[in-house]
């Protein structure tokens, strides 16, 4: 009993995390819904996507500056240092957004690499524009996160996302009602998920002062010689960024592959409406595996103790754990995906889509099946890479994801894989080139720390010999 309880910690602080990852695609759909209603939907939904993917694609590494928060941060003087960093780099999108907005890097950046017409380039460059604090509120936001998650406050984390997503859906479902909101239908996503965001902002800095301050302030001040500097944080953040960078560029070339490969047939068309509903039906059971990456950071300190109670976290019962997990994860989609029926009654009373596209995205979401093991794998590797503060390490498998997923891409077709299977084979090629990248380097990491350390025990034993030899 006193083992099964010793668990309980773990599941506990991954909980609301992973709820949160389960309900977040919820939001986007909410703020399609909220653009759907204007005369002009269609080409507000093609300004919006442009402008709202460029921010998420240049705000997705400020996602990973929570385990700075979480690894690094142990004084008010430190997070003040990650605030800096997280503010010169969101002033940096902005100042890129201002551009876009009033100058011909607009045009270049919005006209000429998507094609548009005069209106929608309008309607992109001013949702660029406005979306430009955005970055800051943000990133500051997912420093406290990460913070918060080293005193193990999950709870507090997962509410404030979960109160993002609802506020986001509410404020949406509000404008809604007010007529000049469907004739400005491009502001209201905007301000949904401003509200959304500072909503969460709100809380997690609640949460922070309220909690956290206190202990931090009471903390002893440790050697000045290691106290985090802006260079340390960015050296510890930038693979992290590079990798969720990459992966948020993934889906856009995904996309391109797959309609280039039908060569703009009705099937392109098709194959995209396909992967569209696929993949954040086919992300939920295996998404929050992701967060697996906070639990190693959160209970480093009783899992690396030497001595200590017994029913403390171990490094030996989070591996279990995370194998759990994973296993949980299989068999949820073996049950929904593979069990004939399931799926595509869900796809059809739920999601709203015909019964041939249902059909159609069988296959695709069996193939999200095996998702799961490079997810897991990975995210229980870099878990203890930032423990050690080595995510240099991870850095490589950025590189290899996105050849991965490019051979892929070219090499499928050439097999008589086409359509939404084609993407979502990529991608799963890709998973697995990154998480065995990750899993050469940490095990050249360890190879390394036991070489050192049966060099320092030789030259010990070989000192030891000496001074024998010396004495007699």
């Amino acid at each position: 009993m006193k083992c099964q309880w010793s668990y309980w910690p773990i599941i506990k602080f991954l909980v609301p995390l992973a709820l949160t990852i389960v309900v977040q695609d919820s939001a986007e759909q909410a703020l399609n819904r909220g653009m759907t209603s204007a005369t002009n939907s269609t080409q507000v939904l093609a300004s919006f996507g442009i402008g709202y993917n460029l921010i998420k694609f240049a705000t997705g590494p400020l996602m990973e500056i929570k385990h700075s928060g979480l690894v690094q941060v142990h004084s008010i003087a430190d997070s003040i240092q990650v605030v800096f960093c997280v503010a010169g780099f969101a002033g940096f999108i902005g100042a890129f957004a201002v551009l876009i907005n009033f100058t011909k890097l607009g045009y270049y950046v919005v006209d000429q690499l998507y094609s548009v017409d005069v209106v929608v380039s309008s309607m992109t460059k001013q949702c660029i524009f406005y979306l430009g604090l955005y970055p800051l509120i943000d990133g500051t936001s997912w420093i406290y996160s990460g913070i918060l998650l080293q005193y193990k406050y999950s709870v507090i984390v997962g509410g404030a996302s979960l109160a993002d997503i609802f506020m986001q859906i509410g404020v949406i479902a509000a404008l809604l009602q007010i007529p000049k909101a469907s004739l400005e239908s491009i502001i209201v996503p905007i301000i949904a998920l401003y509200v959304g965001c500072i909503v969460r902002f709100t809380i997690v800095m609640t949460g922070y002062f309220v909690c956290v301050h206190r202990k931090m302030k009471a903390l002893p001040l440790g050697d000045p010689k290691d106290r985090l500097t802006a260079l340390k944080v960015i050296w510890f953040w930038w693979p992290l960024g590079l990798v969720q960078a990459i992966q948020r560029i993934s889906r856009p070339i995904v996309n391109v592959f797959v309609a280039r490969d039908l060569k703009g047939t009705d099937q392109a068309t098709i194959a995209l409406a396909v992967l569209t509903v696929t993949y954040p039906v086919g992300r939920v059971p295996w998404g929050w595996l992701n967060e697996l990456k906070a639990i190693a950071p959160a209970f480093s300190k009783e899992a690396l103790m030497v001595d200590g109670p017994s029913n403390r976290v171990t490094p030996k019962r989070i591996r279990i754990h995370n194998i759990g997990a994973l296993s949980f994860s299989v068999l949820i989609m073996l049950i929904i995906f593979w069990i004939p029926g399931i799926i595509v009654t869900f796809l059809i009373s739920v999601i709203g889509v015909e019964d041939w596209m249902a059909d159609l995205c069988i296959w695709p979401l069996r193939i999200f099946t095996f998702f799961a093991f490079p997810v897991a794998t990975r995210a229980h590797l870099t878990s203890w890479l930032l423990v050690y503060k080595e995510t240099r390490i991870v850095a490589p498998s950025a590189l290899v994801r996105l050849i991965c997923l490019i051979v892929a891409l070219l090499v499928l077709p050439l097999c008589g894989v086409h359509g939404a299977s084609h993407g979502i084979g990529a991608l799963l090629a890709s998973f697995c080139g990154e998480a065995i990248t990750v899993a050469c380097g940490s095990a050249c990491y360890h190879f390394r720390l036991v070489i050192i350390m049966l060099f320092n025990i030789c030259h010990m034993v070989l000192f030891i010999l000496v001074d024998i030899i010396a004495s007699v």
